[in-house]
């Protein structure tokens, strides 16, 4: 089991995944990015975000088969660099893992790969150019794009009270645009996200709410955006993936399935 940069500041990351399933999914997430509420809770503080997300792996796989996700993510200008790790299912259908996100640095980047204890580099294969970002800093130190997505996310915040309550949790309702080598495939898909000390309960109340009123239109998912683009790849490599395709390459209901499958 890989050991965790303390200093790094992980924390404890519980969140649901819902899908949408649906001939006509964006109309399905205008009505839930316009919800006021759901069940108990308010939903306020409506914000959309553009997030570009890349993934890193060694050319052996061997960040995957510690189970450890390495990622830069750009939300508007800003650069994040995230680690998770340790992932638990939940009885209710949730996932729970441990998260690492701070700004992105070249010193935080050097922690990070100290900590991970990768292979040192040869001469060769250290670029001779100054890295000019995130991106290319990773990649001198032997690490590899393995997965990049686009995902247009529209945020509620949730609370208890009025406007001024404190955040419990975070509902996303996400369109993701995953970006393959020859081939863009899109989902549609809600996730909620704990935000406080009794945020499991709030996640789980609201994704229970969510089910309730949606019924088979929301289909509970226990696997995280990367896990699931890998599947997905797969799938495009075999050849398997067109029939599960719309002419929108958007994904049909009956391609969840068989990714559940290789899952």
């Amino acid at each position: 089991m890989v050991k965790l940069p303390q200093a790094l500041g992980f924390g404890r990351e519980i969140e649901s995944i819902l899908l949408i399933l649906s001939d006509h999914p964006e109309e399905i997430v205008r009505k839930i990015a316009e919800k006021t509420s759901v069940g108990d809770y308010r939903l306020v503080g409506a914000t959309t975000k553009l997030l570009s997300d890349t993934y890193f792996d060694t050319p052996h796989h061997s960040l995957s088969h510690r189970k450890l996700n390495l990622r830069i993510r750009t939300d508007n200008q800003d650069r994040w660099i995230t680690m998770k790790t340790h992932p638990r299912r939940t009885l209710w259908g949730g996932m729970v893992r441990a998260e690492m996100e701070v700004p992105w640095s070249s010193e935080t980047i050097e922690k990070v790969v100290s900590e991970l204890k990768l292979p040192p580099q040869s001469p060769s294969a250290v670029s001779l150019t100054t890295p000019s970002g995130p991106n290319e800093l990773l990649q001198t130190k032997g690490l590899v794009p393995i997965q990049h997505r686009e995902t247009q996310r529209q945020v509620r915040n949730v609370t208890s009270g009025p406007d001024g309550s404190p955040t419990l949790a975070e509902l996303d309702v996400d369109s993701v645009l995953y970006d393959f080598d020859d081939q863009k495939i899109r989902l549609f898909e809600v996730e909620v996200e704990s935000k406080s000390e009794k945020g499991q309960n709030v996640v789980r109340s609201v994704t229970k709410s969510l089910q309730g009123e949606y019924g088979p239109i929301l289909r509970s998912w226990r696997h995280g955006k990367l896990a699931t683009g890998t599947a997905i790849a797969r799938l495009l490599k075999s050849g398997e993936l067109r029939p599960l395709i719309d002419a929108e390459n958007r994904l049909l209901p009956a391609a969840f399935d068989r990714l559940n499958r290789i899952l």
